[in-house]
């Protein structure tokens, strides 16, 4: 690579890529974890309902996803392919899509609060909360689109730290606006939920706004003037490479809402659990999530720059050292689960349900340091038709299925389905990782 003339090389390096990422990861996951420990000091129902929530917002952002997702990958290619005017037309028309997707999404949320949380059978104050968050949050979701186009735009051209230092901001503005909401300061009421919801779209908007700052100093060509030239083909390649894509990560998250669905069977205390080890084991997959984020951009140019057998050895490489740093962690976590969990509840049957999934997650998550890694990088070689299938097949017949044979049907519980989850993530990610080895990813052809 340093014979490469291309000034873009030196950010398409993967510890450039990765380190920015994982620190903006972490970011991202203390503040999901800050709303929860916070909320988990107001009431334990309130915590329940944002569990349910974060399952629709995830949702939500899966749909934004099938326009990032497309471009990320297209940009990285013809980068790599020095193919410049194709990856600014590609960048600006991801850029009007992601706005008109995004109004469609937040029509789409609003209604959801009123016409979809009734169906998940919570209680009565379980649901006013999760309806109170989700009409602040998700009437605000076209913002969340078009923050997720612009940072994905900036990634693919190497710029990983500057989202990393916007969102390190944006977190701090959400805390604090979680203190004002929860805790009273200079005498002011408890504004609870919906202040919690206030503060994470304000930090959001303010977010996006300076992500647009940064895209415009950037040095990035993107001559908005004309985006009516931009021709159909390229709306088409973002949208057919994003909506492949999008599969899989739907797939994964209608399994999940229904798996929740189970665990709101179990019982408040078991919701409750869920979300409080989701939470944690955000944590453990962190650095996976990273480095599988990075081997997808610089896979994408490498792809593009046709060097093909460079990046099959490297991306088993980024494999082993994710599998190492995520089984230290999760197990360093378990051994600290008595320190951890008294800090989210008091409550001794959430506590022990807690602990118990912990325990579970040294299994789940070394199995989906697979899937983080290799499907990140057959996406970015065009495979993405494999596993979307195998996705589909995994989620629903072995996770979903052993979540309620196992968590409902055999009345393992919550454990049970948290080990259901753990099956899907082995199967699919010990496939992932053949097809990876196999090259069978080097047929498909993207531009």
């Amino acid at each position: 690579m340093s014979s490469l003339p291309n000034a873009i090389d030196k950010r398409m390096s993967i510890l450039a890529l990765t380190w920015p990422l994982f620190i903006e990861i972490m970011l991202r996951t203390a503040l999901n974890t800050s709303d929860v420990f916070m909320l988990s000091a107001y009431s334990d129902k309130a915590v329940s309902a944002v569990g349910v929530i974060t399952q629709i917002s995830f949702f939500l952002i899966i749909i934004s996803s099938m326009v990032s997702s497309g471009t990320g990958i297209l940009i990285a290619q013809y980068n790599g392919s020095e193919r410049h005017q194709d990856a600014a037309q590609v960048a600006i028309a991801s850029m009007v899509m992601s706005a008109i997707v995004g109004i469609g999404l937040s029509v789409f949320a609003v209604t959801a609060a009123y016409y979809l949380l009734p169906y998940y059978g919570l209680e009565l104050q379980v649901q006013n909360y999760a309806q109170e968050y989700l009409l602040i949050s998700g009437s605000m979701t076209f913002n969340v689109t078009m923050g997720i186009v612009l940072t994905t735009i900036l990634r693919s051209h190497g710029f990983s730290r500057s989202p990393m230092v916007i969102n390190l901001i944006a977190g701090i503005i959400n805390i604090m606006g979680n203190y004002i909401a929860l805790y009273q300061p200079f005498g002011l009421p408890v504004y609870g939920v919906q202040g919690v919801a206030i503060a994470t779209v304000s930090s959001q908007v303010l977010s996006t706004l300076m992500l647009c700052v940064k895209l415009r100093r950037s040095g990035i060509e993107l001559p908005f003037a004309q985006w009516r030239q931009i021709p159909k083909v390229i709306y088409q390649r973002i949208v057919r490479i994003g909506m492949m894509n999008a599969g899989e990560m739907l797939s994964y998250n209608l399994a999940q809402l229904t798996i929740i669905y189970f665990v709101v069977q179990m019982g408040t205390a078991s919701l409750a659990a869920f979300t409080y080890a989701q939470n944690i084991a955000r944590i453990s997959f962190a650095f996976a999530l990273a480095v599988g984020q990075g081997s997808q951009i610089q896979a994408g140019y490498f792809i593009g720059r046709g060097l093909i057998d460079a990046i099959l050895v490297r991306v088993q490489k980024y494999f082993v050292v994710g599998f190492i740093v995520t089984n230290i962690v999760t197990i360093t976590t378990f051994m600290l689960s008595d320190t951890i969990i008294p800090l989210f509840t008091d409550q001794a049957e959430i506590a022990s349900l807690t602990a118990s999934l912990i325990a579970g997650s040294i299994l789940l998550e070394a199995g989906r340091v697979f899937n983080l890694i290799f499907i990140s990088a057959l996406k970015a070689a065009g495979d993405i038709k494999f596993p979307v299938k195998m996705g589909i097949i995994s989620m629903w017949g072995l996770g979903v299925v052993f979540s309620y044979l196992l968590g409902v049907h055999w009345g393992y519980g919550v454990f049970g389905a948290w080990m259901a989850i753990a099956m899907d993530e082995w199967f699919r990610g010990i496939i992932m990782a053949r097809r990876w080895r196999s090259k069978v990813w080097t047929r498909y052809q993207l531009t």
